[in-house]
């Protein structure tokens, strides 16, 4: 997990600081705050640590409502104690509810990296990853074209 969560840092920055150097070519009035989007990278899976990385056929079966109830109290779990936990929980819910830019370019980043771990099973032959590729809904373009330059194989 901290594999991913430190790769989807990084990608969420590179991202945005592509994204900031023409912000209305993407869509957006104004730059992203880089500031907010590594906030919302680094707590955005710390859930997982207790809930685990549940499968989308998983989830499927529980449902999204429960998944999410359960991460919420994963979450408050974890920050029990913190000085700041409103703020944790905050960030994580704007993550979760895709309420700003910067959640969504995470989101983004967060696709991606699926998308990427795939390539590498599928490159130490692993097979039926079909679930890590379909289904992708980007709300970047740079997103979008990044996802379809890995799909495609293109460099």
């Amino acid at each position: 997990m901290a594999d991913h969560s430190q790769a989807v840092a990084l990608l969420a920055l590179l991202l945005t600081e592509q994204i900031n150097v023409d912000p209305g070519k993407q869509g957006l009035d104004g730059p992203l705050d880089v500031g907010r989007v590594l906030q919302i990278a680094v707590v955005h899976d710390l859930a997982e640590s207790l809930v685990t990385d549940l499968p989308h056929r998983a989830t499927r079966l529980i449902g999204k409502a429960a998944k999410h109830q359960a991460e919420a109290a994963a979450l408050a779990e974890i920050c029990a104690g913190w000085p700041d936990v409103e703020r944790v929980l905050s960030l994580w819910t704007e993550y979760a509810e895709q309420t700003s830019p910067e959640a969504r370019l995470v989101h983004d980043a967060d696709k991606l990296e699926l998308v990427h771990q795939a390539m590498t099973y599928a490159a130490t032959g692993h097979r039926n990853l079909g679930e890590f590729f379909e289904g992708h809904v980007f709300h970047y373009p740079i997103s979008a074209h990044l996802f379809a330059a890995l799909r495609d194989g293109d460099s």
